[in-house]
């Protein structure tokens, strides 16, 4: 799966392709996982279970995590995999599933900056636009500690929701140090990032705990 082998899963039959895919290895992840690791590489397979893999089977690769706590999409959302990730939203995947420590797919979008893979994953839903971590970051903490500016633009763009305001409850959203993004910005040294928040109505006052 991890080399993108499709010719050989495909000349499984059907019941053998069911075992194959849902095998797991030492790190919990089942061979469709590993496949979703692959990014580009292990496409093909991934295709290949989505065409013939069907009901529960299915739904069972999807949402599986492995040792770890990453799902497939946890993993396809990092790397970017777009099609990938709206395959698996198609198939049953949660976009509000977490990680041991509280990340969801959309934590790992925003700090890599995969603004096409955000928005795949709203339309699977918009609960994880504002869903803390265990350190109380919201995907927007997460991409201003990164200065990915896109990524910002495009989550004050989805937090709106169609609306002219951005809720003021996700641009001063504290996280357990009090930080507000605007202040993760300006401590991780993205200043541009900072800036862009402000413009869009972040609290340039805001101060550390309040």
């Amino acid at each position: 799966a991890s080399a993108g082998d499709a010719a050989w899963f495909s000349a499984l039959d059907d019941d053998a392709l069911e075992r194959a895919m849902t095998r797991r290895d030492d790190d919990g992840r089942t061979s469709f996982h590993r496949a979703c690791a692959a990014g580009a590489r292990g496409r093909d397979v991934t295709r290949l279970a989505r065409e013939r893999m069907k009901g529960e089977a299915m739904a069972r690769v999807v949402t599986t995590a492995d040792d770890g706590g990453w799902t497939p999409l946890h993993t396809s959302a990092a790397l970017g995999e777009r099609e990938t990730c709206g395959t698996l939203l198609a198939r049953g995947a949660d976009c509000e599933a977490r990680t041991p420590g509280g990340q969801t797919p959309g934590h790992y979008a925003a700090s890599k900056g995969r603004v096409g893979t955000l928005e795949t994953l709203v339309s699977g839903g918009r609960g994880w636009l504002t869903m803390e971590d265990d350190v109380g970051a919201t995907p927007l903490h997460r991409a201003a500690a990164r200065g990915e500016l896109r990524a910002i633009d495009f989550l004050v763009d989805a937090l709106a929701n169609g609306t002219t305001e951005v809720p003021k409850m996700a641009l001063e959203a504290r996280d357990k140090r009090g930080q507000t993004p605007l202040l993760v910005a300006c401590e991780a040294g993205q200043d541009e990032a900072a800036i862009r928040l402000a413009k869009h109505g972040a609290n340039v006052g805001a101060k550390d705990g309040e």
